[in-house]
């Protein structure tokens, strides 16, 4: 009887032992390899000027360091990304790189590895964003009308396109759910959002009242907000299609743009100035959190992004020369002063 109960413990000990030995090794950590050079760090997108050689990507590492030119420094042999960059989105793998002359640029997120450009379906093509593996990208279509602005769809499986005809001046664009938001911004006289159900694409206009054009727009846990240039912050109820609430910035803060959210808290511009409050507030400070100098005409503020409590500033210079961008913490401080390539227009975190 005692063997047999020497026997049973031991068993009993030996299960334990190899099933806490199994356990460790499920805890033993380990590095996953590196998905590509590009992992972790932002983009710098510079627009350039009226040819495709003037245009580049600088990447920032996540340690500091500097990679300029990246799509060329990975493709030599590849054709050029196109004139004017506007834009650059992702989805898992995938960066997808908007040039106003009419393309898209397909290369890996991660290695920045040419894939495919897109030309199809496109006409002054501006942003884009990518909903349930299709991408879909604003379109000004021609400049002299209202009423052509369309969306280009991509089937991202085999890229193929098709358009659907929105009918304003269409610019920014985010996504929620199955839902595309597009800001319709025709020179100050457009007063509306327009909301895409991506599964029937019926097209919803959000009336914004007189005099209130939306510039920019961000979405933070799956709420829609756009910014107006008279002032306006506004929460967009996407279940109602109505404006939800409206916060007015102070008058004397003018021409506001770039509207970023970022741990709750809302940044935008006025001139060379950014702004704060946080989501929630009904006031708006008069005192920016920062001003930069810049002695450009129409190049201050030209890129502007705000991500993991650091501001990134874009100015454009002259448009002929290199810009530079900019560091800033969000309590107003320089981090970093940076030359650039020709129109710094935005950053892209990777």
């Amino acid at each position: 009887m005692k063997q047999f109960k020497k026997i049973l413990f031991l068993a009993v000990a030996s299960a334990f032992l190899l099933t806490s030995c199994s356990n460790d090794d499920d805890m033993i950590p380990f590095d996953s390899e590196p998905l590509g050079a590009y992992e972790d760090g932002y983009f710098v997108l510079n627009e350039g000027g009226g040819n495709s050689v003037t245009n580049s990507i600088i990447f920032i590492g996540e340690d500091g360091t500097r990679t300029d030119d990246v799509f060329r420094i990975e493709n030599p042999d590849a054709e050029e990304m196109g004139i004017y960059i506007q834009n650059i989105f992702f989805d898992d793998t995938r960066a997808f790189i908007v040039a106003g002359s009419g393309s898209v640029t397909v290369v890996n997120r991660y290695t920045f590895e040419y894939i495919t450009t897109i030309s199809t379906d496109l006409e002054s093509p501006r942003y884009g964003v990518v909903v349930d593996g299709k991408a879909y990208v604003t379109n000004n279509a021609s400049f002299a009308s209202v009423t052509d602005d369309f969306l280009t769809v991509i089937d991202l499986t085999n890229y193929s396109t098709s358009q659907v005809l929105i009918g304003n001046y269409l610019d920014r664009i985010a996504a929620v759910g199955d839902k595309v938001i597009t800001t319709n911004n025709q020179y100050g006289s457009e007063h509306s959002v327009s909301v895409v159900d991506t599964n029937t694409l019926t097209v919803t206009d959000i009336d914004l009242g007189a005099g209130n054009t939306s510039n920019s727009i961000a979405v933070s846990d799956d709420v829609v907000y756009v910014l107006t240039g008279s002032g306006k912050f506004m929460e967009i109820d996407l279940d109602s299609n109505t404006v939800a609430s409206t916060v007015d910035i102070p008058a004397t803060i003018s021409g506001t743009k770039n509207l970023n959210i970022d741990d709750d808290a809302v940044y935008f511009t006025s001139e060379a100035s950014v702004y704060s409050f946080n989501l929630g507030d009904t006031t708006v400070s008069e005192t920016p959190i920062l001003t930069y100098n810049s002695t450009s005409a129409y190049g201050v503020m030209y890129g502007f992004a705000v991500n993991d409590d650091v501001i990134y500033i874009g100015d454009a210079a002259d448009f002929a020369s290199n810009g530079s961008f900019y560091e800033y913490s969000t309590s107003g401080a320089l981090l970093s002063s940076n030359i650039a390539g020709s129109a710094p227009n935005g950053f892209y975190f990777n």
